[in-house]
């Protein structure tokens, strides 16, 4: 199960881009989550096919992905900002958002 604590170490522990795009093993997961999802590689994004035309997490750029991770249920696809959560089992996918750290002076004045 992927808990809270879970997504702040990856988001800790992959803040970086990969060196090599072949690290991900993106064609990998994509086969893997073939059987559920709509998702193929097109010169240098991924696109989700099942989802509408104007949502903004159909398509993303293979250079923008800091890691992939496998985990019971999901293949979590990490980005610097968010990480989009598919399911193995059903079509159900879902996003995270990385929490905004809260500025000196906010914290001050309690905002």
């Amino acid at each position: 199960m992927v808990t809270q604590d879970v997504i702040k170490e990856i988001y800790k522990k992959y803040k970086k881009l990969p060196k090599d795009l072949e690290e991900l093993r993106l064609t990998y997961f994509i086969d893997l989550l073939k059987p559920h999802h709509q998702l193929e590689i097109n010169d240098d994004e991924v696109i989700n096919n099942g989802l509408d035309t104007y949502n903004p997490f159909r398509r993303f750029l293979m250079r923008r992905l800091t890691a992939i991770l496998e985990f019971d249920k999901v293949v979590a696809f990490v980005f610097s900002k968010h990480i989009i959560f598919y399911d193995k089992a059903s079509s159900g996918m879902h996003v995270h958002f990385k929490p905004e750290k809260k500025s000196f002076i906010s914290r001050l004045f309690g905002k």
